[in-house]
């Protein structure tokens, strides 16, 4: 059925507050998660990073659960996407975390930095 357990609300409500580029996917595609987990951190939509990051990721736990409930994937990827939710919210240092979104952030100043002067990002895989 793809999704829409809940008539896609909880994606429609991700793509309204987040942005419309901004893919709700979890375990199942982790490069892509990382990689919009950094563009929530660096576009910081809700005014505070860290609370930017924590709502992505709880609507891409919803997404998960939206996509178990209505038959697409099961609950055992489901439960996954759980334990990488817990393992970054409820395990993991805040200190952590926050510091991991300074570099975020600073990565992106530095390719601004850099695009600004004309040079080539050093490590553009990273930002």
């Amino acid at each position: 059925m793809s999704g829409g357990n809940w008539n896609y609300i909880n994606d429609s409500a991700a793509s309204e507050i987040l942005g419309y580029h901004i893919y709700v996917g979890y375990g199942l595609n982790s490069d892509r998660h990382e990689k919009n987990y950094r563009m929530v951190v660096r576009e910081n939509p809700l005014g505070d990073p860290e609370i930017s990051a924590l709502v992505y990721d709880v609507f891409c736990l919803i997404h998960s659960y939206d996509w178990a409930e209505s038959g697409d994937t099961d609950f055992d990827v489901y439960q996954k996407d759980v334990a990488i939710f817990k393992d970054r919210w409820f395990k993991r240092a805040r200190v952590d975390r926050i510091k991991e979104m300074i570099d975020i952030s600073t990565d992106k100043l530095k390719e601004e930095l850099y695009t600004a002067f004309g040079f080539q990002p050093e490590s553009s895989s990273e930002l």
